[in-house]
Formats: structure tokens, C-alpha cells, sequence
């Protein structure tokens, strides 16, 4: 660690000196700290512009009283509309609580420990300031002796501010300066008062314990572990003390101790103790296979042994190595890790959650099979990284540096490069002794355009700063950053190749890095990951990389019969839960297969806060999660995971929540570890089916009128699963209505319902309007039903209908989106192979663009299908709806 205090190891005769000199300690028995939890009876007040709340004849009576952790904030609780208790406010909260302080000698000191508050927190006590914080994810702590009254009333004044962050603002020097969720404000974390003796372990070591670890050396038949321990002399006089440090097992049991030391430390000064402590035979921490933990331990005593201080902290012995082109080691062996990202809000609480909303975090993302989770955007609480210790998960731990370093794309200036550097030496000093920390994040997408300038941010500067100082507070782990916006050929531009002033190279600054790339929701296909991971890793051989971020959302009320029927509006509407399912079996088979790659994490594990976002069926919700924002809710995606990641048995039918259908045909599909599996429609057996890469697929499966029974059935290991789900077909067998290019169907305004895109061979499912763009909506120009003309499948294409034996009445419609003049698009459209439409020009039969336009003909149906075909002469052919009829 970086180490700028003195390192002293005085003589013996020094100490007996200092000894003789001074007088003999008080008994406070073996209680060498005093802790008490400040978290009931707070009044709590969103005020701006108040002056005198830090005094304590400020009237507070009337305000209401809270609990923490606290957060006036209320975001994301509803669906597609905003729900009244939605609370958005950014600025000041002020919190008021009157105390008592726990009985303690005189020669003590007193500490307030704050475990979070967003985003910026000014503290009085009893009238005197104590101080400023500037940070919403750490801990931070304030030496209150001066302050507080041993033996009376406290009264502890907290002012909260999470103002937005721009020009001019509190916070326009605090990281973050923007990103993808919202900065809840209050006290959202614990706040407690630690009573300690005037000699101890340093309580003002950036909110760290001042005890830090490590194996420096792990042998079959021994380990080497570094110990060192910041201590504080806070006396007038010098004192005289005894230092240990020693190993215990999982017992409590030492199994290394250091020799008992005997310092004496000056007046009013720090200093830091170091030992080696040698272990026999060390037992790994090894992941999940084995998560076993030790504590190190330092007791201060008195000369006579009382004990003054006493940290603990958890050890893990383990080893950690990134290859290029092999990924991760743990101990040696090599570890695919299979990960998720993390944020820490809930609906209702946003951050101020308990430990039991964390352990039920980790219990999901252990059931679904994943082995790391990345802590994004920022520091989580002290209980996240416990549990990813306890139960075996490596950590991508993360400092707040998101988006952009300034609001004119100019490089960080000194207060907030000052801000950011404190921010990442409270992660790495707070969290050091958590074995499952195996990397430390520098930043976010630092390197995506500026929102107030349109050209990218300047993060280089920042990010080698850094990069330099977590190398020397930590040269054990690995710096590494989540990348959103490399280009493949030249420093400008982003990945989706629009053009941008040159922008700072930042892949290759830290000795690791992560992509967050997203192909298939916001740009390009979900098959071309793969590709351009193979490029990245060929312009940095020598980088060890990861996929730091992939996902797409899903609204639990939105479906699709196909996923691949239509564009997808990533920052809109609908996002039928089927492509997410469909985005990440892409996404995973490119994965897997690609051993330079460290590891995979997930965006997001949940559903979570963000009022940038208005898409799927959600409002201020970014819905990528694949479990719901409550918890509540396991998404498909989930179980895809579950099937390929846990080795626990798996079967789940997919679409349950699409429960009226739009087709009597269907493809029908489950996520399963079994071999092969069996499904039965309302008792009537349908076929077995093999699995492979956890997914079971039954084409062309018929549902009847009503309601659908359906059961899958597999062996796994010798036990029988099953899972079973209702759907009903409401419709005709007779009766097929496709809304051609479109994802989710459409509803007429006269009631009748068109399915989406589905039974399709070849061409685009595109619409009028671009998706995800900002241009004029041109439906409105429609001369037609909007609803049924806006979408449409156009190249060369063809139809497969399945359809009962029989006459039936085929309605093409027709619109021409794009061509100013007949003659740009001509194509022919056949029927069971007969030319039903000949040489037909869409924008001369209509008379314009943006003209609806339909035929009508006769098909009979042989073998249970029509097929349509739609055959371009000159340009695209182009189809906007079918309606299939019977006679």
C-alpha cells in the first residue's frame, strides 16, 4: 500500500524508559472499543436555503421522524406511467438526532462513522463542524472528541446534498459527473459512534480498518502473509505499548502469531507496524469450491496486558493471474468467470437497503450459476464484498468515474481528479482484505461522448493518474476499466462508426480491460461480438481482456412470436422479453468459445433506477436485468444461464408470461442441463427433443382453441423434472394476421389483432421510422392505419403459413416508404407458386409514398401451408401486412 507515514521499531530500552514514565492505564476491562448504532429517532427535513439546523436551539420539532438507512428518493416503483410517489428531488436534506454518548473513560476518543451518504455530506455536532465529505459510495469517519459531550445530550446535524452535477453546482467536482442511474440522496448506510482508547489502530486511514494483509508467498506446505497495521497515538505524552499481530483459523483458533512488540509511540503521531507471520500448510481460498477464510488480527496492549485495540479483519490466501491469451488463474488453475453486474437499489428503498435485501441478491446470482459479479458503478457496502467472501465470488470492484470527467469534453481539472483519487484510495483501502477483490476499476465508458458538447470526453489524464496510484496502493491486484467506445481503425468516431473529433486512448492504460458492448440492442447484430472481440484481441495481444458489459432489456408484458421479426428501438418501445432471450444465447455461445477471455459480466443482473430511461414496459427503470427490479420476477434469460452455468438440475419452459397467443402454431422452447426432454400439449404427446447448449426447441407445434396445457418433462441425474405452463389461442386456425417487419403485433382500432412477424424466409423487418433516432415521427403522413402500415419485411421474401386444408382469401397491404416515383421498386408475389401480382410497382399503385395500398386474391392451401413469395424485379420487394382468410 501506499505508505507515507513512518515506520519505527524502538529498542527495548526506549520502551522501558518510556514506561517508567508513565502513569498506568485505566481499566475499561477486555471492551477495547465502544460502538454504538445511530440509525433510530432522526428528524428529517428536504429543505434548500435553511440556515441554523446545525444549531442546537434550531427548532426541528416539527419535522418528521426517520430511521436510517435513509433516502427521500422514490424511483422506479410503477409501470409505463410514473407513479405519484415517485420522488426525483436532487439537493439538500438535513437530518437532526439527539444521543447520548456511551459511558467511556476520559482518556478516550470518539469517532462518527458514516457508511454512505449521497452524494456530498457537511456534519455538525453539538454545534461544530466537523467536516466535509464529498463522495456517495464510502465510508468516512470524523473525530468528534472535541465535540462530544461524554456525559450528556448530542446532537448530531447531517446535511445531505445529492444536487444534479453541472456547472456551477456543489457537485460539479464530485465523481460521478453523470451516468446510467440516478445518485440517491440521505443517509442510506449506517451511522454509528466507536469509542477508542487514546492508543489504537488508525480510525482516520480514508474510513479503512488500518489493518491490511497479505499472502506474499503460498507454498504447499507454508505461506508468508504481510501484516500491516496503522497506529495512532492521539495523547499529549508519549505512550508505551505492546503490538501482536497473529493469524486465527475459521474457528478462531491462532495458527500464526508475530512476537509480541514493544513500541513506544510519540506524542500525538502515527506510525506504522509491520510484520511477516509464517503459516503451515495454508488452507486456499479457492471460490466457490472452498471459500475458506482466516482473520488477522491486531491487539494493542497496555505494558501491564490489558488490551487497548483490537482489529480484525478477513484474510484469504490466494492467487490471482491474467493471461492474454488463457484468462483468469485462481491458485493456479484457470477459472472461467461467469458474471453479472451489480447495482445496490431497490424499489421503494433505492440505496437504503438491508443486509437481507443483499444476502437474497447473492442467493439469485448463485442459483443462476455465476461465479463473479462486477460492483458497478461504484463502491458497494461492506456486506457485499463479506458475502462475496463467504461464498466464493471473484469481484470486479469499481470506482465512480462514469461517462465523462468534465461537461466540455476538457480533460478532469485538479478538484475533481483530487475528488476521484480520494474516492479510489477510500475502495482500495476500505476493501483490501476481501479476497474475492480481484480487480480494481478505474472507470466507466469515460471515453463516450460528451452530452453537453457532442464530442468525446478527455479521460486519459484521469485515468493514468489513477492508474498509478491503485498500482501503489495495491500492487497485488490488477487495474482494469469497462471500455465503451474503442475504435477498430482510428482514434475517433465510436463503435457504431459516426464520426467524432479524436478521442484518448484508454484500452491498454491499466493491465487489464473490459468491453461493454452491446451488439444487437443498440448497434449492428448479436453475431457480430464475437468478430470484433477476435479484432480487439489482435490489435492488444498483450492485454488480458474481459466483456466487462452485454445485455438487452425485456418488459415482462411485452412479447414477440419471433424475435427477429422486427427492429428493436433500444431506448423505447416495446422490448418483448423473447429477444432478450434470444440476444444472450447469441451472445453466450461467442463467449464461451473464446479462452483469451477473462471473464463475462452480464449488464444487468436486476432491473434497476434510472430516470433516463422510458423503454420496454417501464418508466426510470433500465430493464436489461434478468430477474425483476423486486426480485420477484426471474426472466427466461435467467434460466438460459441457469441451464448452461449451474450443474444443479434445470428445466423451464419458455414465453409463460406470453399467455394469449397470437398463432395456433408455434415454436415452443425450454432452457435445460437434461439431455433431451419431452413436451405434451393438453395431455396429447408431442415429440422428444434433444437439448444442446441448454436449449430444447419443439418447431411447429399446434395449440388449441382456448386453453393450452403444456408440460415439459426431462431427467436429469436420475430425478424427474418437469415444468409446465397455460396459454390460450383465442383466435381461428382458419384465421392468420401478420403485421409484417414488427417485433410485438398490432390491434386494429376496430379489435382486430395482427401478430407480429412471424413464418417469414429472408428480407428486413424495418419500419418508416429509423429506430432510436430523433428524427420527426412520419407516421402521422400515413394515408392508412398508422398502426398497420408503419412496419413492413421487404428483399426477397417468403411466407410458410400454416394453415388447415381449404379456400382461403390472401389481403396483401402495401406501402411505399422510401421511393419518390414509380418504377424504383417493381416485384412479383406468388401464391402457392402462382403469380397472383405482377410486375407491381407499390408507389404507382397507391399514387405516393406513405399511401396505403391493398390486393386481394384466392389460395388454396395443400399439407397445412400457403406459402407467399414476394420476388423483387427492381429494388426491394416489400410487404407491410397479410391477412389470410378462409372462404
Amino acid at each position: 500500500m501506499e505508505n507515507s507515514w513512518l515506520i519505527i521499531r524502538p529498542p527495548v530500552a526506549a520502551f522501558a524508559l518510556a514506561l517508567a514514565s508513565l502513569s498506568s492505564w485505566p481499566a475499561w476491562g477486555e471492551a477495547e472499543r465502544a460502538t454504538v448504532e445511530l440509525d433510530s429517532g432522526w428528524r428529517f427535513k428536504v429543505a434548500q436555503g435553511l440556515t441554523g439546523v446545525e444549531s442546537p436551539t434550531f427548532d426541528d420539532s416539527n419535522w418528521p421522524k426517520v430511521d436510517v438507512p435513509h433516502t427521500w428518493n422514490r424511483i422506479g416503483v410503477a409501470g409505463i406511467a410514473r407513479s405519484p410517489d415517485t420522488n426525483t428531488t436532487q439537493g439538500t436534506g438535513w437530518y437532526r438526532l439527539r444521543f447520548k454518548a456511551p459511558s467511556s473513560p476520559p482518556n478516550s476518543r470518539s469517532f462518527l462513522q458514516f457508511d454512505g451518504v449521497g452524494a456530498i455530506a457537511d456534519v455538525w455536532l453539538n454545534g461544530h463542524y466537523l467536516g466535509e465529505h464529498k463522495g456517495a459510495f464510502s465510508r468516512f469517519r470524523f473525530d468528534a472528541t472535541a465535540a462530544i459531550d461524554p456525559r450528556g445530550d448530542n446532537l448530531l446535524v447531517v446535511k445531505a446534498d445529492n444536487s444534479r452535477p453541472e456547472p456551477g453546482s456543489s457537485t460539479q467536482d464530485v465523481v460521478p459527473l453523470g451516468g446510467d442511474f440516478f445518485v440517491f440522496g440521505g443517509i442510506y448506510r449506517d451511522v454509528s459512534l466507536i469509542v477508542t482508547r487514546l492508543a489504537h489502530v488508525d480510525m482516520l486511514d480514508f474510513g479503512g480498518p488500518g489493518l491490511y494483509a497479505r499472502a506474499v508467498k503460498i507454498a504447499p506446505d507454508s505461506a508468508t502473509v504481510e501484516v500491516v497495521a496503522r497506529l495512532t497515538n492521539d495523547a499529549a505524552a508519549p505512550q508505551a505499548i505492546l503490538a501482536e499481530a497473529e493469524i486465527e483459523d475459521a474457528s478462531g483458533k491462532p495458527v500464526a502469531t508475530a512476537p509480541r512488540r514493544a513500541i513506544v509511540m510519540r506524542a500525538k503521531e502515527g506510525l506504522t507496524f509491520e510484520a511477516a507471520l509464517l503459516m503451515a500448510h495454508p488452507r486456499l481460498w479457492r471460490g466457490q469450491q472452498d471459500p475458506y477464510l482466516y482473520r488477522v488480527a491486531m491487539t494493542l496492549r497496555a505494558p501491564g496486558g490489558a488490551v487497548l485495540d483490537r482489529v480484525v479483519q478477513p484474510l484469504g490466501l490466494r492467487t490471482i493471474a491474467f493471461d492474454p491469451d488463457k484468462g483468469f488463474f485462481l491458485n493456479g488453475e484457470h477459472l472461467l468467470l461467469k458474471g453479472v453486474s451489480l447495482h445496490q437499489d431497490r424499489p421503494g428503498k433505492g440505496w437504503a437497503i438491508s443486509r437481507a435485501d443483499q444476502e437474497q441478491d447473492f442467493d439469485i446470482i448463485g442459483d443462476m450459476g455465476a461465479n463473479a459479479v462486477r460492483l458497478a458503478h461504484y463502491q458497494h457496502d461492506q456486506v457485499s464484498y463479506a458475502l462475496a467472501d463467504e461464498r466464493g465470488f471473484a469481484i470486479w470492484a469499481e470506482v465512480p468515474v462514469v461517462n465523462e470527467v468534465s461537461f466540455d469534453g476538457s480533460p478532469a481539472n485538479t478538484a475533481l481528479t483530487q475528488n476521484a483519487r480520494q474516492q479510489l484510495t477510500e475502495l482500495i483501502r476500505q476493501n483490501y482484505n476481501h479476497p474475492s477483490i480481484v480487480a480494481w476499476s478505474i472507470g466507466n465508458e469515460v471515453d463516450l461522448v460528451a452530452a453537453k458538447t457532442g464530442g468525446p470526453s478527455k479521460p486519459a489524464a484521469l485515468l493514468q493518474s489513477l492508474n498509478d496510484l491503485a498500482r501503489r496502493e495495491d500492487p497485488s491486484r490488477p487495474t482494469t476499466l469497462a471500455d465503451c467506445c474503442e475504435v477498430e481503425n482510428a482514434p475517433s468516431g465510436n463503435n457504431t462508426g459516426v464520426p467524432h473529433a479524436p478521442r484518448d486512448v484508454i484500452v491498454g492504460l491499466t493491465d487489464t480491460a473490459g468491453y461493454n458492448r452491446y451488439f444487437g440492442w443498440y448497434y449492428g447484430h448479436a453475431q457480430d461480438l464475437g468478430s470484433f472481440l477476435d479484432r480487439a484481441h489482435l490489435r492488444h495481444p498483450a492485454l488480458p481482456m474481459a466483456v466487462s458489459e452485454y445485455g438487452a432489456g425485456a418488459g415482462l408484458t411485452q412479447h414477440s412470436d419471433d424475435p427477429l421479426g422486427g427492429r428493436i428501438n433500444p431506448h423505447g418501445r416495446p422490448h418483448p422479453e423473447e429477444l432478450q432471450s434470444y440476444y444472450h444465447e447469441q451472445s453466450w455461445m461467442q463467449l464461451r468459445s473464446r479462452p483469451y477471455l477473462w471473464g463475462e459480466f452480464i449488464w444487468n443482473m436486476f432491473d434497476f433506477a434510472s430516470t433516463n430511461r422510458a423503454e420496454g414496459d417501464l418508466t426510470d427503470i433500465n430493464e436489461k436485468g434478468l430477474v425483476s427490479y423486486e426480485r420477484a420476477v426471474r426472466k427466461d434469460a435467467f434460466y438460459f444461464y441457469r441451464a448452461n452455468w449451474n450443474s444443479s438440475p434445470t428445466l423451464h419452459l419458455t414465453g409463460r408470461r406470453y399467455i394469449d397467443r397470437a398463432y395456433s402454431v408455434i415454436d415452443v422452447k425450454a432452457y435445460s442441463n437434461a439431455t433431451q426432454a419431452a413436451l405434451q400439449v393438453n395431455g396429447r404427446n408431442i415429440s422428444v427433443t434433444p437439448c444442446t447448449d441448454g436449449i430444447c426447441t419443439w418447431p411447429a407445434v399446434s395449440l388449441d382453441p382456448g386453453r393450452n396445457s403444456v408440460v415439459a418433462t426431462a431427467t436429469i441425474g436420475g430425478a424427474q423434472l418437469s415444468d409446465s405452463v397455460e396459454w390460450t389461442f383465442s383466435g381461428s386456425r382458419e384465421i392468420v394476421r401478420i403485421k409484417c417487419g414488427d417485433i410485438s403485433g398490432y390491434v386494429t382500432p376496430d379489435g382486430i389483432r395482427y401478430g407480429s412477424d412471424l413464418y417469414f424466409v429472408g428480407g428486413d423487418g424495418l419500419g418508416i421510422n429509423p429506430p432510436d433516432t430523433k428524427q420527426t415521427d412520419r407516421r402521422s403522413a400515413i394515408a392508412g392505419d398508422p398502426g398497420l402500415y408503419d412496419t413492413y419485411r421487404e428483399g426477397a421474401v417468403s411466407y410458410r403459413v400454416p394453415v388447415p386444408n381449404g379456400r382461403y382469401r390472401i389481403t396483401a397491404h402495401f406501402l411505399e416508404p422510401e421511393a419518390t416515383s414509380g418504377g424504383t421498386r417493381v416485384f412479383d408475389m406468388r401464391a402457392n407458386g402462382v403469380t397472383v401480382l405482377k410486375d407491381f410497382d407499390v408507389f404507382a399503385a397507391a399514387g405516393g409514398q406513405l399511401k396505403a395500398v391493398d390486393r386481394t386474391f384466392e389460395a388454396r392451401a395443400a399439407s397445412g401451408m400457403i406459402v407467399l413469395e414476394f420476388l423483387p424485379r427492381n429494388g426491394k420487394a416489400i410487404v407491410a401486412a397479410l391477412s389470410i382468410t378462409p372462404l
